[in-house]
């Protein structure tokens, strides 16, 4: 039952903003909330303008940026949405600190929502790890590394596959499972083609099926250049699944002590870690993982309570 208003891209700046005016004008909402961290500017600013009384800009990224010009870039962007907004909200704290500051986090002017997801979808089950591994053609002898991810540069697939290609030729039991679509997708099965066989790496695009995925994995790897807090690795988690990740990666994204960070470059340290013995018994994560806060159901009651403070 939910309209999706299509508008131009940003790459055509002004009929995107013109378009957002236009519709927040017509609409006249109470709340709207911009989940694009550099770009959040251009929403809020339009919303500001149509008199839009409540505009929250959501944090989604940490970021460490070396790039002199681009951290001034990404500093002036968020400062702009800053000034837009009448509320703050972050994936977690270091995504809160990226676009809002030491002085915001302090005083508590940030509202943390955690990235709930359906923690009962994604428990872990035998049945469907036999299923879809007799579906991918895979007996229980095959080790299968899974990434969750759609193909950008923030995402890093090249790392993965050199990470994978250092274990794969440990372990050539092994299969690299790439989930996700994007612009690098052609780019990436060229660089597979060329550096692993065929068998090894299969790419299987945007699934309806990632529960089952999950379950069928038996590890999971994430070598991102910058994250806010992953919800695949909360996905992951949540299934028992061990992860070794980029010490890119946010800290409190390892709510089950499941999660191993890595620098990027220290490829013998990932097939340690890839190679290391894994818990035999993956139950019990989902309720883990509703205790630690990610239960989808409470963080949208949370933001219902308020949106409904803003009518």
């Amino acid at each position: 039952g939910v309209t999706v208003h299509l508008i131009p891209r940003r790459k055509q700046l002004l009929r995107h903003k013109r378009a957002l005016l236009r519709l927040f004008l017509a609409h006249r909402p109470d709340v709207v909330h911009v989940h694009t961290t550099e770009w959040g500017a251009l929403a809020l600013t339009a919303a500001k303008r149509a008199g839009v009384a409540c505009r929250v800009q959501h944090s989604h990224a940490a970021r460490d940026e070396k790039n002199p010009f681009l951290k001034a870039l990404y500093t002036l962007a968020f400062w702009c949405a800053r000034r837009a907004a009448t509320a703050y909200f972050a994936c977690g704290k270091d995504a809160a600190l990226t676009a809002f500051g030491k002085r915001a986090v302090a005083s508590n002017a940030v509202t943390v929502l955690q990235n709930g997801i359906d923690v009962s979808a994604f428990a872990y089950h035998a049945t469907l790890r036999a299923q879809t591994r007799a579906a991918l053609g895979l007996d229980e002898q095959t080790v299968a590394v899974g990434m969750v991810a759609r193909f950008s540069p923030q995402k890093n697939h090249v790392a993965a596959l050199s990470i994978f290609r250092a274990y794969y030729d440990r372990n050539p039991n092994a299969v690299l499972l790439l989930i996700g679509e994007g612009r690098l997708r052609a780019a990436t099965e060229t660089l597979a083609r060329s550096i692993l066989p065929p068998q090894a790496v299969r790419f299987l695009g945007v699934r309806n099926d990632m529960p089952a995925l999950y379950s069928a994995m038996d590890r999971f790897i994430l070598p991102s250049r910058f994250e806010g807090l992953p919800i695949t690795l909360i996905e992951a988690q949540t299934a028992g699944l061990t992860a070794v990740v980029a010490d890119t990666v946010t800290r409190e994204a390892d709510f089950s002590g499941l999660v191993t960070f890595l620098s990027v470059a220290d490829e013998a340290a990932w097939v340690k870690a890839l190679e290391a013995p894994v818990p035999q018994n993956r139950t019990g994560y989902d309720a883990l993982a509703t205790e630690k806060g990610y239960r989808l159901a409470d963080s949208a009651a949370a933001l219902y309570r308020f949106y409904m403070k803003q009518k």
